[in-house]
């Protein structure tokens, strides 16, 4: 007696959390099984009780052609119809499922509307230059932001790619900064079908079979056709993103010595065939990491522009680093990163750069 008197105790328990597991919101997809369960455990609890408070009590029934008779039929009898419900409650567990990944992946799409909204494309090109207030050779240097599209910038002789550790170029289709210096940089046809993929095919001859490069690390090879279209020198690929199996590209750990390596190889630029060529006068370098790899914005923009100033201060060349700001957003948080910079002051340099 005491026996069947704990158990049904056990499976009272058992039903009331059960009950309380399957109400809570995170339960859809599998509340309607729970439920099932909830009602199983009921029924058992009344047949313990039943049964062991009326011993005399009896009940007949028949499954799969045995006749059973007293507390055991009663107890195959729940069970069987707990299986029949159960089969049920899968299906509508899947439906609401179904139904819940629907509503989120509409609410997702409806959060990245307002994000796109918050952080509006700026299609008018703006220059922000601020001076450096002291470098060791004494020598007048700037950084500043520019905003818009990459492709209406022409001020900048030397443009710097983010790039993955493979350093395996976007395909034209992408909107990325890899994506636009290739298809950019390639020769086209009338149509604008690519015939020679100009840079892409010169940074693959630079790496060749050494993949994946060390994060950082920097390779320069010529503009394309971007040196005809918006005056670009050179391109320098820095490795600034990496890629992680299953989840996607992120900015590498140091992404300052990505600046710093990427503004040096701009300073001595030499070409996959050998070919040294002029020092770069003013640079243009994007947010790197902080497009499709994610990266957060205020973080990425401090750390790139802390250590271009850094290069600048204590380097000869180049004599302009620019930061590409597409966004409102990537705008202002180029500007209070230098605004908050103790070594910069608002200043515009006059002319072109010098050499």
């Amino acid at each position: 007696m005491v026996v069947v008197v704990a158990s049904a105790g056990l499976f009272l328990v058992l039903c009331l959390a059960t009950l309380w597991w399957a109400t809570r919101a995170s339960s859809v997809g599998v509340r309607h099984t729970l439920f099932v369960f909830v009602w199983l455990c009921a029924a058992l609890t009344a047949t313990l009780v039943t049964f062991s408070l009326l011993p005399a009590t009896t009940a007949d029934g028949t499954v799969f052609g045995v006749t059973l008779g007293g507390a055991g039929a009663f107890v195959i009898l729940v069970w069987t119809a707990a299986l029949r419900a159960g089969n049920r409650a899968a299906d509508r567990d899947g439906r609401e499922a179904a139904a819940l990944r629907k509503a989120v992946a509409a609410a997702a799409r409806r959060d990245d509307a307002e994000a796109v909204a918050r952080r509006a494309v700026l299609d008018r090109q703006d220059t922000h230059w601020f001076k450096l207030r002291h470098t060791d050779d004494g020598a007048k240097r700037w950084i500043g932001v520019v905003t818009g599209d990459a492709r209406q910038v022409t001020c900048a002789d030397a443009w710097v790619n983010s790039e993955n550790t493979d350093m395996m170029m976007s395909r034209t289709s992408e909107f990325s900064m890899s994506g636009i210096i290739r298809y950019e940089g390639a020769r086209r046809d009338a149509s604008g079908r690519v015939v020679a993929d100009l840079v892409a095919d010169e940074l693959a001859a630079a790496v060749r079979d050494r993949r994946p490069v060390m994060p950082a690390v920097a390779i320069v090879t010529s503009g394309g056709e971007l040196e005809r279209t918006n005056g670009v020198r050179m391109i320098v690929h820095t490795a600034a993103v990496e890629g992680q199996p299953g989840s996607g590209y992120r900015p590498i750990r140091d992404l300052d010595r990505a600046v710093h390596h990427a503004l040096a190889a701009a300073q001595q630029p030499v070409l996959p065939d050998g070919t040294a060529i002029e020092p770069a006068h003013t640079v243009l370098v994007p947010l790197l990491g902080a497009g499709t790899a994610g990266g957060d914005l205020d973080t990425v923009s401090r750390t790139l522009i802390r250590a271009a100033v850094d290069r600048l201060a204590r380097s000869s060349s180049p004599e302009r680093v620019l930061f590409l700001a597409y966004t409102d957003a990537e705008l202002a948080a180029c500007r209070r990163v230098l605004k908050a910079c103790p070594d910069v002051t608002s200043g515009s340099p006059d002319g072109p750069p010098s050499g």
